[in-house]
């Protein structure tokens, strides 16, 4: 019986969790630099697979890590210093997102949204005209990673 398992056991193929945490781990210590966020930074993860991103940024360091899901209730409502968009299914759901990064986020956080989590069709064309309705404007773009950095508009307002 024991020699049975070692074989089933030797045959399984090796586990991605590690490369898979590996890349969220990356990811989040990029993220964070682009932010220009200590790393004990208060942070909300909005989207529907945010496990990995989740455990990352507390590896990292953070001192509170938040997972909201786009729609669904979160009663806290605990103010971050940077709302980060993971994953979203459809131009309702980044409405929700984003709506709950500029409540979470306040007059001075910052918000991330992963370009590549907006999956539907001219999504990324039409980020700006929803980032405007929740009272945020993209403040930068990288067209590498298609990651984009948003911020409360009145505040860009009173910058200019």
């Amino acid at each position: 019986m024991r020699t049975r398992f070692k074989e089933l056991a030797e045959a399984e193929p090796p586990s991605t969790a590690t490369s898979d945490d590996a890349a969220s781990l990356a990811m989040a210590e990029r993220v964070m630099a682009i932010a220009h966020l200590p790393a004990a930074a208060h942070v909300a993860v909005i989207g529907r697979h945010t496990l990995p991103f989740v455990l990352a940024l507390m590896r990292c360091g953070c001192g509170g890590v938040r997972s909201l899901r786009p729609g669904a209730a979160s009663p806290d409502c605990e103010a971050a210093d940077l709302a980060w968009i993971v994953d979203i299914g459809d131009e309702r759901e980044l409405d929700d997102a984003l709506r709950a990064a500029r409540s979470r986020a306040g007059a001075r956080g910052r918000v991330i949204l992963e370009g590549a989590a907006c999956r539907w069709r001219n999504a990324l064309a039409a980020i700006r005209e929803h980032a405007l309705a929740a009272r945020l404007d993209i403040v930068s773009f990288d067209h590498g990673t298609r990651r984009l950095v948003l911020a409360p508009a009145a505040s860009l307002a009173m910058a200019a």
